[in-house]
């Protein structure tokens, strides 16, 4: 049986509407893993209802957290936020992480990781990175614009088996204080947070740059969506 992966949606809430991008279910199914969309539900109820139909947590990328989930008001570039998402998701997270499902944030998801388990977001990177990168690229989605380098001794590491690579980029927020019990897994040449990783579950990562747009492209980062679903299929095992 493939392990099933729940994947967080994209509320439109202006056209009341759920969505996601063909390249997330495309990325988790080649690699074997059978995914299946998770709307926002509000409740504790219906949201653990939802972990038990799957073996793994992926969380899509999307707008800006609110800022009030990590202590902090809306400074000047904030960008839209969703409260149905932000809702939703911090729960789901925490839920997954304990139960020690893999949990495999992209993008907001990696940020949205960080804020579950306790930590920050830097709200704007212009205003706050000193030589900031162009972190929004204007190239193709599966275009790799930047370097980042990995963390000696990370899961990160391993699975990719390098010390540096290059990656896409599209975001003006970044991951700000590591949440307790995580470490960074990677870094842009500007000091940006690109990766972090749990240092007390078996897989719980997060990154910044969107490999599932590079799912049929080379080059690719195929072997991360193959260690989650391998996580996954062990997690579905266990239970």
């Amino acid at each position: 049986m493939k392990p099933i992966i729940g994947i967080t949606c994209f509320h439109d809430w202006p056209e009341q509407r759920h969505r996601q991008n063909d390249t997330y279910i495309n990325a988790v199914k080649q690699a074997g893993g059978l995914p299946i969309l998770l709307p926002c539900l509000a409740g504790e109820a219906d949201i653990g209802t939802h972990l038990d139909l799957v073996h793994g947590l992926l969380v899509a990328g999307g707008p800006d957290a609110d800022p009030v989930f990590f202590g902090e008001e809306p400074e000047e570039g904030l960008g839209n936020v969703n409260p149905c998402m932000d809702a939703y998701e911090i729960p789901i997270i925490a839920m997954a992480l304990k139960r020690d499902m893999p949990v495999f944030g992209i993008c907001r998801g990696e940020q949205m990781l960080n804020i579950a388990a306790g930590g920050s977001v830097i709200q704007h990177l212009p205003t706050t990175v000193r030589r900031v990168l162009k972190h929004q690229q204007s190239a193709p989605r599966s275009y790799v614009t930047h370097s980042i380098d990995l963390a000696a001794g990370t899961l990160l590491s391993r699975i990719l088996g390098a010390e540096t690579t290059r990656v896409n980029s599209f975001h003006h927020q970044a991951v700000g204080r590591v949440a307790l019990g995580f470490c960074v897994s990677a870094v842009a040449p500007d000091g940006v947070i690109e990766a972090i990783e749990s240092t007390e579950h078996k897989f719980a990562i997060g990154v910044q740059w969107h490999p599932e747009c590079m799912w049929d492209s080379t080059p690719n980062f195929d072997v991360l969506f193959d260690a989650f679903v391998l996580a996954c299929r062990n997690y579905e095992q266990l239970s």
